[in-house]
């Protein structure tokens, strides 16, 4: 069947009802509803998808095709206000003109089928019937997590647009999806962080999907797509809610609420979401809010729940990161100390593959006790090239006594995108920078003047791994991205020929001092799990 939108656009839908396990037919009484916004085309159910799940557990489950997709009609964008009000019409549509529905809706899905939850959760208005969102393996701020690292474009519009089956209305050479890969790969204004991807911020939906009362439980992976568990939609939704800066970290004395809830597992993009213990979680969480259930769920002070990579073990937190202490180490002759380096010093790297030869590694000496990494971490570096533009990327590793090295975390930051938006970044408890932000906009585009000694700031994805004592702690710099980067970046034209040839002087002198800052404390910080959030590997 269809349901036509505001604008006369009909977006292709599928029911399926629960039944009666007696007779085989349709169950008779009045059911919740779950939706699910679908680019891919409509699946139906099978005995392990999460429709089959819920339908059996007493759910009517609605899987749409989003607009410009499978059987619907319109033109395929990326996310957005129009998907908004789409799934905000599909869920009046769900509550009053379905039968034997309660009047209650929920969002269900993972990947594009979670992040477009955020868009409507934001749409649909105060006292909407949609009660409760769970959006998983989704993304906050696509631009800097997922269409650009570092202020360097990426080709994942693209191949998310490959991948999607076009409706019946769908121009590719023309819709507005196909704007946008245009645009990021010959450098146009989707290159920048312009007004067009801000309003793809999720985080900055936050208040809205506050003021309209939509309580929401995602779930990320520390090596997702977007490795570091989009902790952006936690902080955002925290934030907003107690009418605190949307952007800024949750501090241990800072309030918290239990209708904003996050899993971040050690898991990469998709990756057990129907696994049972999910499964179960999510349909906590919906009986929670669609059927009035006395789950207590809501009611919990540790609304954020993850994984410690290194102990294997759960922990809840209200807090993130967990504490704001913050240490610095300098950049040495290979090593990293806690020192300011007294003498002068430099390292070269050349624009090349990154290679073992044309990669740069520093390391701190056996750690004394074990310590928590737990964060976002900073690498800043002064540097002189000789090309109008560089490309810096660092990667944070442990290294076991064995020699075993463990990545933990990586970043990378275009030169002339270096410009830092102070009020946007995290700061430790002693003022050490911990997560630089940069507007990597049009006009906040400065030049690098070859042969200058320039700061750059390089923000690298949280992470939470406890490190045993004996363990040693690495940065590794190159100027291509390594092999096994993120996410690979794809420089425009311009970007490409502003960098061939460089040559980088890495400065570790008293004059211009390298260093890390890294989100340490004690182990003891992180409050032991009294439950599994999902599997362990």
């Amino acid at each position: 069947m269809t349901v036509t939108m505001d604008d006369g656009v009909k977006i292709a839908v599928d029911v399926a009802y629960p039944t009666d396990p007696s007779t085989g037919k349709r169950a008779s009484g009045d059911f919740p509803v779950l939706l699910t916004q679908n680019p891919y085309g409509k699946q139906r159910s099978d005995p392990t998808d999460s429709g089959t799940y819920f339908v059996e557990r007493g759910y009517i489950f609605v899987a749409s095709a989003v607009r410009g997709t499978g059987d619907s009609g319109g033109q395929a964008d990326w996310f957005g206000d129009r998907q908004g009000k789409d799934g905000a019409n599909l869920v009046k549509w769900a509550a009053r003109s379905l039968a034997d529905t309660n009047g209650k809706v929920g969002l269900d899905g993972c990947s594009y089928l979670g992040v477009n939850q955020w868009f409507t959760a934001a749409a649909v208005g105060k006292n909407s019937p949609l009660k409760a969102i769970a959006p998983f393996c989704t993304d906050s701020d696509f631009y800097n997590d997922l269409t650009a690292n570092g202020g360097i474009p990426t080709n994942f519009v693209a191949s998310v647009g490959r991948g999607l089956p076009r409706g019946p209305e769908d121009d590719p050479a023309t819709d507005p999806l196909s704007v946008t890969i245009a645009q990021q790969a010959n450098g146009g204004p989707r290159a920048y962080n312009n007004a067009y991807w801000q309003d793809l911020d999720v985080e900055k939906l936050m208040p809205q999907i506050v003021r309209n009362g939509i309580p929401a439980l995602s779930q990320a992976g520390w090596y997702d797509l977007f490795p570091g568990g989009n902790l952006g939609t936690y902080t955002a939704a925290q934030n907003a809610y107690f009418d605190r800066q949307l952007t800024g970290p949750i501090e241990r004395s800072d309030a918290v609420t239990g209708r904003y809830q996050a899993i971040v597992g050690p898991w990469t993009h998709g990756e057990h979401v129907d696994e049972p213990t999910l499964q179960s979680i999510r349909l906590k969480w919906f009986e929670t809010w669609l059927k009035n259930a006395p789950t207590g769920m809501a009611a919990t002070s540790t609304p954020l729940h993850l994984f410690d990579n290194g102990a294997t073990r759960w922990v809840d937190s209200a807090a993130w990161p967990l504490s704001m202490d913050a240490r610095t180490y300098y950049l040495g002759n290979g090593a990293l100390t806690a020192g300011r380096p007294t003498r002068g010093g430099s390292d070269n790297l050349s624009r090349a593959e990154a290679t073992a030869g044309n990669t740069l590694t520093y390391s701190t000496a056996p750690l004394t006790k074990p310590t928590l990494l737990n964060g976002p971490a900073d690498v800043t570096l002064y540097a002189r090239s000789t090309t109008p533009e560089t490309q810096l990327s660092a990667t944070l590793s442990i290294v076991a006594p064995d020699g075993t090295v463990t990545k933990q975390a990586d970043g990378i930051l275009l030169g002339s995108r270096r410009s830092l938006d102070r009020r946007e970044s995290w700061y430790g408890s002693n003022g050490a920078l911990l997560k630089p932000s940069h507007p990597f906009t049009q006009e906040s585009q400065r030049p690098v003047v070859p042969g200058a000694t320039t700061r750059y700031d390089i923000a690298l994805l949280p992470s939470l791994t406890e490190i045993p004592a004996g363990y040693r702690i690495r940065i590794a710099l190159t100027s291509q991205t390594p092999a096994d980067f993120h996410y690979p970046v794809a420089p425009t034209p311009q970007q490409l020929a502003d960098l061939s040839g460089g040559v980088y002087t890495i400065e570790r002198s008293p004059w211009a001092a390298s260093f890390i800052n890294l989100p340490l404390d004690s182990p003891r910080v992180a409050r032991p799990s009294a439950q599994s959030w999902g599997p362990a590997s």
